[in-house]
């Protein structure tokens, strides 16, 4: 559990407005995706203004103690509020409808976080009285599909908590390291070309998310040892943010560009997202990209995404939208026709679709079947490849071993010979230098002089002390 929130700043009152008591939908709260990582953030900001605050979702996950620790209540079932919330701000679409119907004079505020996702279709509801997309491909969905005016749609992009994303040191001139950041990533091809692309220029890389089960709750200080990002939406803000080089990428979706100094603010405008990602993920798409690295250039896109991009500015935005909804709609009060019309193009389309919100709940606990299973996956891929690991240590000792064995021995026999050369080499120097001796010898032996002295030596032999007796 991420415990930021135990220094969090004591709670104060809202410099202008009075605390509200806010409730946000949220489909669920299971796997730290963009969404639910605002929701969480949101939450979190508006409790230390001073707000009561209030998630109503299908399924909580981990978060749910962390909200709760932060004295952020958290339900299930809106018949377990005791009271009415002053606003309501919807981001997904069937728990927004829930809770506007459970609250049915409460002001609502929807917010689109993607552009395809059943999810983010707005709840067409007189009650909502203002429409927020996360960027300019959401709020093209609102145009486009759901006919809502552009002028009624404000674009309030989602921002990074800066504290937590702290500027990590100068970037190298060369890059080293390199990072997929995306909890869509997994063992597959796409994941292989750049992991090609990376090899072919030295660097290394890493996966950090859900999908390879390395999942940080918290991938703040993980960001600040890599070069490169390969990012969307808020992965790859929150790497601009901390100073990597960011290239615009989903493993699912496919790729983009090279952020830089010169496009930050137009892919900004589109979150980095969807829109942007228009290339197949291939090595050479992705090779291409990695060789635009400039650090200097990073640098500049990163300074001008901490000036623009930080969570107050996003936040702030929102809660003065909210107050501004509150003080000019404190109560919507709807006619019983009007609520009647509304009720019957949503449950028409309702039946259409079938059970949102069994489905969410069957999906919720799929996801989270998955995950197990992604997480026993991998913690038996680590415990067989420490086995591996250790396996192929031992051999490569004893390969050590023996290779040293063999070397000593080669070395033994190649003493051993030259010992034996030379030993030949003295014998046959010896066998000449005899050879020779006796040639002399018997030259000795036939010479005339060795016969007339014959008679003197056998004299000599007889008259020498200690000498054979004649």
């Amino acid at each position: 559990m991420n415990n930021d929130t135990a220094t969090a700043p004591a709670v104060d009152a809202p410099p202008s407005g009075r605390p509200l008591h806010i409730l946000l939908a949220m489909c669920y709260l299971l796997h730290r995706t963009g969404a639910e990582m605002f929701t969480r953030d949101l939450a979190m900001w508006l409790r230390r203004r001073g707000h009561a605050v209030t998630i109503f979702a299908t399924a909580f996950g981990d978060m749910a103690n962390e909200l709760r620790f932060a004295s952020i209540a958290c339900v299930t079932d809106l018949a377990d509020m005791a009271a009415r919330p002053d606003v309501i701000v919807g981001n997904t679409h069937h728990e927004t409808v829930r809770a506007l119907l459970h609250f049915h004079d409460v002001p609502v505020l929807t917010i689109c976080h993607d552009r395809s996702d059943d999810h983010g279709r707005p709840a067409q509801f007189a009650q909502v009285v203002c429409h927020v997309a996360v960027d300019e491909n959401c709020a093209q969905r609102l145009v486009h599909e759901f006919g809502i005016a552009r002028e009624r749609i404000e674009l309030i992009q989602n921002g990074i908590d800066l504290s937590r994303f702290p500027r990590r040191g100068e970037l190298p001139a060369r890059p080293r390291t390199a990072l997929v950041f995306s909890n869509y990533a997994s063992h597959d091809a796409q994941l292989e070309e750049i992991r090609a692309a990376c090899v072919q220029r030295g660097l290394s890389l890493d996966v950090i998310g859900s999908g390879t089960g390395n999942h940080l709750p918290d991938p703040a200080e993980a960001l600040g040892r890599y070069d490169i990002v390969f990012g969307k939406g808020r992965c790859a803000t929150e790497a601009l943010c901390t100073g990597n080089s960011v290239v615009v990428l989903d493993p699912v979706w496919g790729m983009g560009e090279m952020v830089t100094a010169q496009t930050v603010a137009h892919a900004r405008r589109w979150n980095f997202g969807r829109a942007l990602l228009i290339r197949p993920i291939t090595r050479e798409s992705v090779g291409a990209e990695l060789d635009r690295y400039d650090a200097d250039d990073a640098g500049k896109a990163g300074e001008w995404m901490r000036a623009h991009g930080s969570l107050d500015a996003t936040l702030g935005a929102l809660e003065s939208c909210v107050q501004r909804m509150v003080l000019q709609h404190p109560v919507v009060e709807v006619p019983a026709s009007r609520r009647a019309d509304e009720m019957s193009r949503y449950m028409q389309d309702w039946i259409r679709r079938g059970s949102p919100s069994a489905a969410h709940l069957n999906i919720a606990s799929l996801h989270q079947h998955i995950a197990g299973l992604q997480q026993s996956f991998n913690d038996h891929q680590r415990i067989y490849q420490a086995r591996i690991d250790a396996l192929q240590a031992e051999t490569q000792r004893q390969a050590d071993h023996a290779a040293a064995q063999a070397a000593q021995a080669t070395q033994s026999n190649a003493d051993w010979n030259a010992r034996l050369a030379e030993a030949e080499q003295q014998a046959r120097q010896a066998r000449a230098e005899l050879a020779l001796l006796q040639a002399q010898l018997r030259e000795v032996y036939a010479s005339h002089s060795w016969r007339v002295t014959g008679p003197l030596r056998r004299i000599s032999t007889l008259v020498r002390p200690g000498g054979p007796s004649a």
